[in-house]
């Protein structure tokens, strides 16, 4: 079945701008197009029927695009449809309201059709059932929910690979990965001031900072050289569907996962992504796994490039401070920097090709 789409915006060319652009991405079929320049007749027709994806402009008079957000987000079976608000940059305090009415991504004005496939195609997929993988997470935080705080300390490490195998699965980084970034993670939070309890959801939550990589197509994800514009466009989107895969849990612990896995790539002055969120407006968790996953990314070997020498790598994350990343963040970190670079030793990737790296990981959670 086609996907049944809904567009909204006052202004008609614009409805045949976006909709043109929607029929022409070959992946979403011939789309079931329903425009609207009223958000008020828009909203009426969402109470009767059940949109795949919406694409709501922010500007426009009677009920603006924000309100819309907010009044279909209460409607019955609305709770996991992807809604993009399409918007100008400079409105970045626009993007953080929306971002609490319950836009799941943004397009920006003049909309780029390799934006708009990228968000389109990578929603779609997600709605439409072709990258699934809730249940899966769900079937295995039982494991979680079922057991002690107790037991959770004793299999801890278990539990992150199974966690992390969905999106592991998909990519070249390894298991010592992402303890890595776990094990940083907790000792920033806890240096931070962060109860146990905070701490310990945290280590097992920041493993699932790329869950999303599982809705991205294989020549993207492994792909050894720079990606062209389109290809990083989508690769971006990362971020929102590791939130739709997550977000509805009544774990704890995924919630907090779905807040990482949506934030981990903003960026304390605002330049980052997927919402241009700036400062205290980034959840802490997102903050706090940036600094440890940017860090392990520099210092690992990837496919399109070498590890960097620790103190090139320390040196430039430290310029970041207060840019990329939030000051207090950083000043813990290098306040234990030997704490951390004890934790890059004790899990450092072996020196070997992939079958033997994965071959252990494999044997611990069995």
């Amino acid at each position: 079945m086609n996907p049944r789409v809904v567009l909204l915006d006052d202004d008609p060319d614009n409805l045949t701008a976006l909709e043109q652009m929607l029929h022409a991405i070959e992946e979403t079929g011939v789309a079931d197009v329903h425009r609207f320049t009223s958000a008020v007749e828009a909203l009426a027709w969402c109470q009767a029927h059940e949109p795949d994806l919406c694409l709501v402009d922010y500007c426009m008079p009677q009920m603006d695009g924000i309100a819309f957000l907010a009044a279909a987000r209460g409607l019955p079976g609305f709770k996991g449809i992807p809604m993009i608000l399409v918007t100008d940059l400079a409105e970045r305090d626009v993007r953080h309201q929306a971002l609490v009415s319950g836009a799941t991504d943004f397009l920006t004005r003049p909309v780029h059709p390799a934006d708009m496939k990228a968000r389109v195609t990578n929603l779609l997929r997600l709605r439409m059932g072709l990258v699934n993988p809730r249940a899966k997470v769900e079937r295995l935080m039982h494991d979680v929910e079922d057991v002690s705080r107790d037991a959770i300390e004793r299999e801890h490490e278990q539990i992150i690979l199974k966690l992390s195998q969905l999106s592991r699965c998909r990519d070249e980084e390894t298991g010592n990965h992402m303890r890595r970034v776990a094990h940083v993670a907790q000792l920033l939070a806890q240096e931070l001031g962060f109860d146990s309890g905070f701490c310990d959801t945290l280590f097992l939550a920041a493993p699932l900072h790329d869950i999303g990589k599982v809705g991205i197509p294989d020549r993207i994800l492994l792909k050894p050289g720079k990606l062209t514009p389109e290809e990083w466009g989508i690769m971006k989107t990362h971020t929102a569907i590791g939130y739709e895969v997550l977000k509805d849990s009544s774990s704890q612990l995924l919630r907090m996962g779905a807040a990482i896995a949506r934030s981990h790539h903003e960026k304390f002055d605002g330049s980052g992504y997927p919402f241009g969120l700036a400062g205290e407006d980034i959840p802490v968790v997102g903050r706090i796994v940036a600094v440890a996953d940017e860090l392990d990314a520099l210092l690992s070997v990837r496919p399109y490039k070498q590890a960097w020498a620790e103190q090139d790598a320390l040196a430039l994350v430290k310029s970041k401070r207060g840019t990329q990343f939030d000051p207090l963040c950083i000043d813990v970190l290098f306040q234990h920097i030997d704490a951390v670079l004890e934790i890059q030793r004790k899990f450092a990737d072996p020196t070997f090709g992939p079958e033997q790296i994965y071959k252990p990981l494999a044997e611990d959670a069995a």
